[in-house]
């Protein structure tokens, strides 16, 4: 495997459940500029881009020194399906391998994305990517049945089977992959787990509020070391 890593950051200029989520302030800053701060501070990415519709967005990836993509409009439209989107963008750019980066987990900083670059070059050989999970330990139905434990006997909560959930704080793969798969999950992914905190994706108004007070509060002890 060639080291050669292409980070990607889509950022639309709107949002639909937050309007100009990724623009609005926040902390002092906002999701976009703090996360582009954030991987000036990560080791192991060959050029990070920006791929974006917003002609300001553009703009601000410049001027922190990040390469650029100039997203046809077309691909920023909520009809538009996300397996579209992954095989555009990843054909518009070079590289051997592309991280997937959302600016929406706040809460994740610089050596987060260097440890994740650091476990995708060693993953083992029959892994087709890295995703980033956190583990949930809860008492999960579907369709009316018991999917990790049984009603009886009942099992402590520590001793659950525990189900992964994405959260797109990092996706790694084979350029040519996400390419002909629309995705960027394979079929053998190897999990890169990260606790739930710096995990938090924003999706909903709560979820801004929830990240912000946090990030405010690390502010806080930072400034009081």
């Amino acid at each position: 495997m060639t080291n050669e890593i292409i980070g990607v950051i889509p950022v639309k200029g709107s949002s639909e459940r937050i309007q100009k989520k990724n623009l609005r302030p926040f902390g002092g800053t906002n999701l976009f500029e703090l996360k582009l701060n954030q991987l000036k501070e990560a080791k192991g990415f060959t050029k990070l881009v920006v791929s974006s519709e917003d002609k300001g967005i553009l703009k601000t990836a410049e001027e922190y020194g990040f390469g650029t993509h100039d997203r046809d409009p077309y691909y920023s439209t909520p009809h538009v399906s996300m397996s579209e989107v992954y095989s555009y963008i990843a054909s518009s750019i070079s590289g051997e391998h592309i991280a997937w980066i959302n600016v929406t987990n706040p809460l994740a900083e610089g050596e987060v994305y260097t440890r994740a670059i650091q476990e995708y070059l060693k993953m083992p050989n029959d892994r087709d990517c890295l995703l980033s999970v956190f583990e949930i330990k809860d008492n999960f139905y579907f369709k009316g049945k018991p999917v990790n434990f049984k009603p009886y006997p009942w099992s402590r909560s520590q001793d659950l089977e525990p189900l992964y959930s994405m959260s797109f704080v990092i996706n790694l793969l084979r350029r040519e992959n996400m390419i002909r798969w629309g995705s960027c999950v394979g079929e053998n992914p190897y999990f890169f787990v990260l606790d739930q905190i710096t995990s938090w994706d924003i999706d909903f108004q709560v979820d801004f509020d929830f990240c912000e007070g946090i990030y405010r509060k690390r502010l806080e002890l930072d400034y009081s070391e």
